[in-house]
């Protein structure tokens, strides 16, 4: 018994002695504020690897700010902040209804990259999954919608009302003294509308993007039927009618917003103009009846594009591009061959479809085209590069990127991907 205590006296003794040399006896017995590290990260460590993070994420910033100045608007910004980080208006995909009955043909683009529709009820604007972006009703007895980069304006033909929109707002709802014949905007913003005139036969008037008035134009001889503004809001391209000899004469007309007077002036004979659109480089496009016509706006030069023979099925005046159109030497359409002109007047494209094209489109080096109810791509050199099913409604086309598109049916919008 004795001889057991001693022992374990002296055990005792020895764990009193480890536990001197040792900092901590345990962890209970030690106040929080000494659980630390012994040998922190130094300060400046810290401060360099933070600054080099932050000096990194400043050099990303400005790289994309560089590659997206054009598009780093107060709009822009405010769109992004709202629509994509907060992701209001997401959708349900497509294909999607619109509302309304019935959406024309023409009533159908693209506004900053998304599709817009004007239907007999509803002006819209859907974003990339089918959620809405804009809607508002109007009480225009027959709309009619121009698109051009981030801005559209929406008018009540033969009336005297209009709207002028962005993809996410309605900016401005005005009206004209006098019946509207026609009406485009710039991607400036500035706009122009042609009406009806008491002392002549028709006027065009010019508005700033504040929509106050810069520029009028009255023509005595013609009844203008079409105009389209230059991008930067100085200069338009107008296309009218009128009877000569019995038979009808078409004008086309180019304006300068600084001048009195028309800077050119072309006549042409049997031919009624469909649609003129000024492009994106200065040049412009007539498209009539009978024949198209290439206007190039520096030299005065008018050429002209013959159908030889064939008949005018489809066309798309595309601002950054030029003219793509499909033409028949069957009076029913069928075995169309389509045919595209670049910026600059030259042909770039022809390829026989051996189809009936409803509704053509053109995105850089590819052409598209719609016929019942498939879309073909063709590549620049005339191949069949992709296809996709449409619907047997489908109605039009218009690019969203190179093989996808949206498409307008009888009673819903599709977006749908080309595959080879």
């Amino acid at each position: 018994m004795r001889s057991n205590r001693a022992r374990y006296q002296n055990d005792e003794k020895k764990q009193e002695k480890k536990a001197a040399k040792r900092k901590y006896m345990s962890y209970e017995e030690v106040p929080l504020e000494d659980y630390r590290d012994e040998e922190p990260m130094p300060n400046d460590i810290t401060k360099k690897f933070l600054k080099m993070f932050f000096i990194l994420f400043l050099s990303v910033v400005a790289v994309l700010a560089v590659l997206n100045l054009d598009k780093l608007t107060p709009d822009n910004i405010a769109h992004w902040f709202q629509y994509d980080l907060l992701g209001k208006s997401e959708g349900d995909g497509y294909p999607t209804g619109f509302s309304g009955s019935t959406v024309s043909e023409g009533n159908f683009d693209l506004i900053s990259g998304v599709p817009a529709y004007c239907s007999d009820t509803t002006i819209a604007v859907l974003n990339s999954s089918a959620g809405t972006y804009l809607e508002m009703q109007h009480s225009f007895a027959c709309p009619m919608l121009s698109v051009n980069g981030n801005y559209g304006i929406v008018y009540n033909l033969d009336a005297t009302c209009y709207t002028i929109i962005k993809r996410d707002s309605a900016e401005y709802t005005g009206a004209v003294k006098n019946k509207i014949f026609s009406a485009d905007i710039s991607a400036s913003g500035a706009y122009a509308i042609l009406t009806e005139s008491e002392e002549y036969l028709s006027k065009v008037t010019v508005f700033r993007s504040d929509n106050l008035e810069k520029y009028n134009y009255s023509f005595a001889d013609y009844y203008m039927n079409n105009v389209s503004i230059s991008k930067d809001g100085t200069r338009a391209v107008l296309s009218g009618v009128s009877a000569r000899n019995g038979g009808i004469i078409s004008v086309i007309y180019v304006l300068d917003f600084t001048q009195d007077n028309y800077l050119q002036k072309y006549e042409v004979d049997d031919t009624y103009i469909y649609s003129v659109k000024y492009l994106d480089n200065g040049n412009a496009y007539a498209v009539g009846s009978a024949g198209s016509y290439f206007i190039n706006i520096n030299n005065g030069g008018k050429t002209d594009i013959s159908y030889e023979g064939r008949n005018l099925t489809a066309f798309t005046l595309k601002r950054d591009q030029g003219l793509i159109m499909s033409l028949s030497a069957n009076p029913d359409g069928r075995d169309c061959d389509l045919v595209s002109y670049d910026h600059d007047g030259n042909k770039d494209f022809e390829v026989k479809t051996g189809e009936k094209v409803i509704s053509i489109d053109e995105r850089k080096n590819n052409r598209a085209i719609l016929s019942a109810d498939t879309v073909t791509v063709f590549d620049r050199d005339g191949k069949r590069r992709a296809s996709a099913p449409a619907g047997s409604d489908s109605r039009k086309i218009v690019f969203c990127n190179n093989d996808t598109f949206y498409v307008l049916g009888k009673s819903r919008i599709s977006r749908l991907t080309a595959s080879a």
